[in-house]
Parts: C-alpha cells; structure tokens; sequence
C-alpha cells in the first residue's frame, strides 16, 4: 500500500450504510430503532454503535472521524484522525525536551491566550493499537476542554478542506440539551450550513425511533434553528436526503449473531431449526442487543437454540413446522381469503421472475396495502400477521412484523401530535405489516384529529410503499365509509378482502376442536345440542356476532358446569345438562298446546280472524317437528282494519307467540310509524330504515298506518319511496330474524302493495281486523267497566248500544271502535263520580251515566 493510497475498509454491516453520509448535505440526521443497539459486522465480530459509525465513516470515504460528547469535547477514534489534527510540524517532529510555551495543535485555533496552550489543557492522543485500528478500538480521548473551546475546535476541522472531515456528536439530546455554548454552537452551524466546506459533514445520532420525533425534540430546544429548519424540511419531504433510519438487524445481521455466539460462548444450536428461528427473531421489534443477552441466557443454562427455546420471546408460530401458507389454508372458513392470497403469490412471484430476465422496467413497488372487512371473529388479525410473514417469505418485505393498533394510538389529543404518533406507528412498522383495527373511527373523529392521522398515514404509505403494507380492518358498511370519507383512501387501498361470518359447519368445527384443545369430548346428545346452539346463534347473528370468539367463549363457558359435575373422573363426556342457560334458547323446543298458545287471544274479543292464522301457524310447525324438518321463516304480516279493531293490541301478542312457537328469539315489539322512518333531508331515510329494524331485530317491527309512508309520492319517487324501497332490502337481508307488521285501513293497505311490486311477495298474510258489531262492543264496555270492578245495570247496556252506534253513523269510515268504547267508559265514570258524591255507592252503572249521543258527536 503507497502512502496515498486510502486505508483498507473495515467490515461494515447491512444496517449503517455509506450511502447515507454520500447525500451532499452539510448534516446527516441519524435516528431510528436502532441507534444504540450493538452491530454484527461481515466478519462476525460485535460492535458498538459508535464503533459501526467510525466503520461505515471510513468507508464513505472520511479521513478525518472527529467525535464529541459532553464528556470528552473532542476525541478520535483512530491514530490517522488524530494525526490529521496536529500541526503539520508536529507530524514531522517532535522532541522530547520541547521549551517554552505550548500552541495550539491548529494553526487556525485561538483560544484566551491567543495561540498559547495551557499546560494540561491538550486531550491525550496515545495511539491505538496497530491490531485495534480497524475495530475502532483504543478511542483517544480529551477532557478538560471548555464547551466554548470544543466548539470552535470542532468547526476548524470542518473549515479543513485539505481532508475529508466527520464531526460525529454520537449522543446528539445530551449534548444539544446540556453543552454550555448553545449561542456559539448554534452560531457555528449556520456559518457551517453557508459556507459549507464540500464533502465535511456534521453528523447528529438521535436515540429517537422517527424523523418527526427529532424535529419535536429540536423544537422544544428553540435553540439550534438551522438544524431545526434542515430537519423540519426533511420531514416534509423524505426524499431529500440528510437523514437515515437506523433499523432493527434482519436475518443475516442475526444469523452472525448467533454464530457469533455460538463460536466464542459455546451456544448449542439445534441446526434444523435455525432458519425458521432466525427469521422468527429477525419478525420481533428487538435490537441486537436483547437478542445477544437471550442467545447467552441459553448458554449459561445450557439450552439449545431452538423453536422451542425462543417461543417465550417470539409471538407467533414459530413453534409451527408450516408454512404461512400451509397454516392459512388450514384456518376454518378461509378459502376465499386464501385464493385472494394465492392471487398475489403468483403476481409477486410473475413481477419478480420479469425484473430478473430483464422484461420489466416499472421500478417502482406495487402498493400491497390492503382493507380487510367482516365481522369480529372472522380471522382478520390473525391472517394480517400472516400478511407479513408471507411478503417476508416472497422477499416482497424484509422483516415481516405486525404492529397492530387502534385509532387510538394514531390520534393525540393536540394539535401537531397526530402527526408524529402516526409516523412513529408506521416506522415501527416499517419492513413489515401495520395492522390498524377499527380503522373507521379515524374518519368518524369528524372534528378531531382523526383526518390528521389519515392525512400522515397516506403520506408515508406512498413514500415508503416498498417496505410497508397497511392493513385497515372493520366492519363491512363502517369500512364503506371510511374509504369514502376521503378521495385519496381508495386508491392508496386497491385491495378489498371480504372475511364473510362463518357458517353453521366452520362454527361447530371451532368450537369441537376448542373443546378437544380444552380436553373435552361431547356425547352423542351434547354433540347434537352444540351442532344445534351453532346453527342458531348463525341464524340470530348481527353485525356484533363474534364468529370464532363467540365459539370460543362457548366452550369455555361448558368447562365450569362439566368440571363441578365430573370432579376427577375427567373421562366423562360433556352432556347437554352442562350446556349453559343462556345458551338454550337455541335448542330446539316442542311447541306448546294450541289452548296454551293462544289463551292470550282468547281474552280480547273479536280476534276469531286472527285466532284461525295463526292457529295455522302453529300446526304447520308441529307437523314439520314431527317430520324431522327445520322451522320455517316466520312471514311479514299485513294488520287490515278500521282504528281501534285491536291491531296495536295484537302485535306484541304476535311476537311473543313467535318466540313461544320458536320462530323468533325475542319476540319484542318495535313500534314506528312514518315519522320515525322518513326523514326531510336527502341521505337520512335510509339509515333511519336499518335502524329501526336493527332494533326489531328477533321480533317485530310494526308500522301504524303505514299506507302513510308513501303519502308524499303521488305514485312516484320521494322520501317515501326510498323508505319502502330499504325497508324491502332490510326484510330480505334479515329474512327469519325480523316480522314485519304494516297495519292501516283496507282500501288504503291495498294501494300501498300496489306502489311497489316488491311489497305483495314479501307481505304474504294478511289478518284482518273487522270493525266490532254492536254485540261485540258491548261485551268491550262490560269487560272494561269490569276492570275497575264495576258492572253494568238493567238497561245500561242498551242505552249504550245505542250511543255507539250514533256515534258510528256519524263518523263514518273514521270510527274508532273500541277507541269509542274507551271514550263511553270515560264518560259514563265521570256522571257515575257525580252520583258517587252525593252518596250513591254502588257498584252498577246505570242508564243515566249514558250521555246523549248528539252532546257529543262535536
């Protein structure tokens, strides 16, 4: 080697990259993960952070590597960087008897004195070993220097055109935060950023995990406004240069790492297991560091690295011989993810085999940013950690984690904070998944931070589209609008992946093998129950229903009742008498005897018509019972009648024989009428639809005078229409969880099914209320006087009768039946309280409490 020739490079590693102090730039910015971690490099041998950057420093290039703390001002890690700092007469000579006054080592330094020394103000410049110089050991050292003086050593350096020159500030908070000249330093840097000497560098190391993590910390300073404008650019424009992530190690890094210490500690290693728990260490969030402190906790207990030894420090399968791939397609119920899956295999595997002959120019990555939709239970988290593992494997992403996170932990509570919460989510998500649960709540903060979040996010999954796939997941319809609620979410997200609920076999099959892995066995009659509580809580599912957690909870829920039962004989079967209360609903139940079913009806008069449908009802249940055969979907029901024909009265009557004949598992009544249906405003009808059958969900939705709904059409479209038109879509989409019961007069019930041909398929029973004869409305008023335990007199009834009818013929279409009866009774207690007063007691009504019909008809 001549005497120009430049050093030899010293080995280096995958994670500090020449590259990054090669931009041009005055500063480079250093920060991420792993700044402070120990490095691996190409020979095996550990080092420091500080070490690696003296490397990578080197082999950029540098000739001079000048370091500074705010312990030792000014210090070198190498002989020819101390060297370089001397005055050239003292490279040449340097006798041991030197007299008089001691000047400074630079000929450009001046200090108090002017040029002079004080005695034991120099830093010691002992040479490092000739066998340490390329590990970067053997540091020289100075202490004793005053902040003020250090500073102005550091930028005569860098003023030094005639060798490439690195200031390093290895441990850039402290000594920004606490160095006693921050006028002069900050003075130096912006000299420095104008009149930049070409190729010497400032070098800043931030313990920070992201860029905008060291512009806040810059910021709160308020004392180094260049630096703080030269990362603040950065920030907004990545692309620039000046600044590098330092990462967590990858599989090779790791890999030395363990030979590393299987060679110098004696690491036993089980070597059919090491690429499967490289890789499964290099998919975990852990510096090097932790990483060599757990491989040498293994050593001192003489455990052998192996997937069963690192599961306590490895979330996942690294425990599971398959593949990725092989264990998604063993998930119950995933086949159509699967084939999405397979789909972007071959489109990974194609691109790739294109770019290496040479066929393919598009350089930039694809977006893999994906949304997944479905119900919870539906497997979304566990296939996105899947995700990673899979592009890890195609080499599509380095790492393959998954940092999973709610809206909640992207959204600060101040402005400006969003920002960096989600910029600090995605950088420790960086070479792998960032799987965002419930990702709709960002988008429904409308007056919070959440379109902040959404903003950083799309910005940082464009420009890092090539180490980051982000996975959005929620509930199908929130999922809907939250791609919606801004133009630039749908096309960062071209994937959609569909996690439809599982069926009543994938169910029964999670819920067996959770039972198995829990060491239960169900007996012949058990196994019945459970495969019958699956398929019912599959039927009666909302968009709440919790899949496989819901199967899961089950099981669980059986082990109690089954442990008290069989104590120690653990052999013993789980048996339909373990199976909770709550989950007996969904077993099938005998229908009751027609007498008991419909003793409710018996009670209200005139109800015969009513009585013969659903006597009906109930005997076409029993026979299909008694022939093996599934219940049928209870049918929408049309109420027909004049007021007061009972309508109201029987509706609830209804739902709770549904739930008795077990066609419906609530049987509530949900009672709406046009005003709770349609809105005045474009866009709210519709949800005021769904709504109110979500809320009738498992029982009945009736409609008073729903005729009305389509009031405002004038036989076309309208708000009205829009409320049938949903309210159609909603009774197809629940078809056997919800009854639908429209009631109004006749004439106008008929014009209604004519609006809509949709309507006559879906109401096919129409119940009709007829008005009460006068027998019938008599025998009203006396079973209401009898309430109050009273009883009509001789001739009470006639002369009321007689008031009745009056009342009918003058108001026609409009009489209110036993709405009238009611009024009757008001009145006729009112002249009965008059009688009361003046001392009558009795318990009769009498013809006198009758009022004249024509008082009252205004």
């Amino acid at each position: 080697m001549t005497k120009d020739s430049p050093p030899p490079h010293p080995p280096g590693t995958e994670r500090l990259n020449p590259a990054a102090v090669r931009t041009g730039e005055p500063f480079t910015v250093l920060h991420g993960p792993g700044v402070g971690d120990v490095f691996v490099d190409s020979t095996g041998q550990v080092c420091s952070m500080e070490q690696a950057l003296w490397r990578m420093l080197r082999a950029a290039g540098f000739e001079r590597i000048v370091f500074s703390t705010l312990q030792h001002p000014v210090y070198f890690r190498d002989r020819a960087s101390r060297d370089l700092s001397r005055r050239p007469a003292d490279r040449n000579t340097a006798p041991a008897d030197r007299r008089g006054p001691r000047t400074m080592r630079h000929t450009g330094l001046r200090g108090p004195l002017g040029g002079t020394q004080l005695p034991g103000a120099a830093p010691r410049s002992e040479a490092e070993p000739a066998a340490d110089q390329d590990r970067g050991a053997g540091a020289a050292r100075g202490s004793g220097i005053a902040d003020p003086f250090g500073v102005m050593t550091l930028a005569a350096h860098l003023r030094d055109a005639e060798h490439r020159t690195a200031v390093v500030f290895p441990h850039a908070e402290e000594f920004l935060l606490l160095n006693r000249a921050p006028r002069q330093l900050a003075g130096a840097m912006a000299e420095w950023a104008s009149d930049t000497v070409a190729g010497n560098q400032w070098i800043f190391v931030f313990r920070r995990p992201s860029l905008p993590g060291v512009a806040e910390f810059l910021a709160g300073l308020r004392s180094y406004p260049q630096l703080e404008t030269f990362v603040n650019e950065r920030v907004a424009e990545p692309g620039r240069g000046g600044t590098f992530r330092v990462e967590l190690p990858q599989v090779a890094e790791l890999e030395r790492l363990v030979h590393s210490v299987r060679l110098r500690k004696g690491l036993r290693v089980e070597w059919q297991d090491l690429d499967r728990v490289v890789r499964a260490m290099a998919g975990q969030p852990e510096t090097a560091r932790v990483w060599r402190d757990r491989l040498e906790q293994l050593r001192a207990h003489k455990a052998p690295l192996s997937h069963l030894m690192i599961r306590q420090w490895v979330r996942g399968a690294v425990s599971d011989e398959r593949t990725p791939w092989e264990r998604l397609a063993a998930m119950p119920g995933m086949e159509p993810v699967l084939r999405f899956f397979e789909r972007k295999r071959a489109e990974t595997e194609a691109a790739e085999e294109l770019r290496a002959r040479g066929l393919a120019t598009v350089g930039e990555p694809p977006a893999r940013h994906m949304v997944f939709t479905g119900n919870p239970g539906t497997g979304k988290t566990t296939v996105a950690r899947l995700v990673g593992e899979m592009f890890r494997d195609l080499g599509a992403l380095s790492r393959g984690h998954c940092v999973e996170v709610k809206a909640s932990d992207l959204v600060a509570g101040y402005i400006g904070q969003t920002a960096i919460k989600t910029s600090a989510e995605v950088d420790r998500a960086l070479d792998g998944v960032l799987f965002i649960d419930e990702a709709y709540t960002l988008s429904d903060q409308s007056d919070g931070f959440g379109q902040e979040a959404v903003q950083e996010l799309l910005k940082r999954m464009e420009d890092d589209r090539g180490r980051l796939v982000v996975i959005t997941a929620g509930y199908p319809a929130k999922m809907e609008e939250f791609l919606g609620a801004n133009v630039g979410l749908r096309s960062r997200f071209p994937h959609v992946v569909e996690f439809p609920d599982y069926d009543p076999d994938t169910l029964n099959e999670i819920l067996l093998k959770r039972l198995a892995e829990l060491g239960l066995r169900p007996g012949e009659e058990a196994a019945q129950g459970l495969r019958q509580i699956a398929e019912g809580m599959y039927d009666s599912r909302d968009e709440s229903f919790g899949n496989a957690r819901e199967m899961r909870t089950l099981a669980d829920a059986l082990f109690t009742p089954w442990a008290v039962r069989a104590r120690r004989d653990v052999e013993q079967p789980v048996i339909v008498d373990d199976i909770p209360e709550e989950y007996r609903d969904h077993l099938p139940k005998p229908v009751p005897e027609l007498a008991e079913l419909l003793a409710e009806l018996d009670r209200y008069v005139g109800l015969g018509a009513v009585r013969g449908e659903l006597e009906g009802l109930a005997y076409r249940l029993r026979m299909r019972q008694e022939r093996g055969k599934k219940a049928f979907a209870p049918p929408h029901l049309l109420f027909t009648g004049p007021p007061g024909t009972g309508k109201t009265t029987v509706a609830p009557l209804v739902g709770d024989l549904f739930r008795r004949l077990g066609l419906l598992r609530k049987g509530h009544v949900v009672e709406v009428t046009r005003t709770d249906l349609v809105a005045e405003y474009v866009g709210q009808t519709a949800p005021r639809v769904r709504a109110a059958v979500e809320r009738a969900l498992d029982g009945v939705l009736f409609i008073d005078e729903a005729y009305s709904l389509v009031r405002d059409t004038g036989g076309q479209g309208g708000f009205g229409a829009e409320a049938v038109d949903t309210l159609l879509r909603e009774m197809e989409k629940w078809r056997g969880r919800v009854v639908v019961i429209a009631a109004g007069y006749p004439q106008e019930m008929k014009e209604l099914l004519a609006f809509n041909p949709g309507l006559p398929g879906r109401f096919t029973t129409t119940v009709p209320f007829p008005g009460y004869t006068p027998d019938e409305l008599t025998e009203i008023l006396r079973r209401m006087a009898a309430e109050s335990g009273d009883t009509l007199g001789p001739g009470t009834a006639e002369r009321a009768t007689q008031w009745l009818e009056e009342i009918r013929r003058a108001r026609g279409a409009a009489f209110g039946n036993a709405r009238e009866v009611r009024i009757l009774v008001d009145l006729m207690e009112g002249r009965k309280g008059a009688r009361w007063n003046k001392g009558d007691k009795g318990s009769e009504y009498l013809p006198e409490d009758v009022p004249d019909p024509s008082a009252d008809q205004g």
